[in-house]
């Protein structure tokens, strides 16, 4: 049950802090725009998942993907035990993939400047909260 609590918060956080601020709704102009649009959510993934597994990310791993990008603020080793780390680790390089993927069909752009600090998540969790949390997310 933890897992899942932990899966529905990461899910939730991830499209959070990826929808975009918006005063009036326009819809792509070309198939490249669609293709894209998820390099956002696919570096904020990479970035997280190796970060957390590994200690670093695609600046070691796979440095051309970042385009020259700015490396992540705040992002770490998590502690985990083995198995979760085994299994980050695997989530990770799906996520390289995905980017591989994306990148070898459109030119993409660099890696935007991601703030995967523990402050920054717990600014989102407040938000989601309309308050902020008496012990810190």
């Amino acid at each position: 049950m933890k897992l899942y609590n932990a899966t529905v918060v990461v899910v939730f956080l991830i499209v959070f802090l990826l929808l975009p601020k918006y005063d009036s709704f326009s819809l792509p102009q070309s198939d490249e725009d669609l293709l894209e649009f998820p390099l956002n959510l696919e570096y904020l993934e990479a970035e997280f998942f190796l970060y957390g597994a590994l200690g670093h990310g695609l600046d070691v791993v796979a440095p051309a993907l970042a385009s020259g990008g700015p490396p992540p603020i705040g992002a770490r080793l998590a502690n985990l035990d083995v198995y979760t780390r085994d299994v980050t680790l695997q989530f990770a390089l799906q996520e390289v993939g995905h980017l591989r993927a994306i990148k070898s069909t459109v030119k993409g752009f660099p890696r935007p400047l991601l703030d995967l600090s523990s402050a920054s998540f717990a600014k989102v969790i407040d938000s989601a909260f309309g308050r902020p949390l008496t012990t810190p997310f």
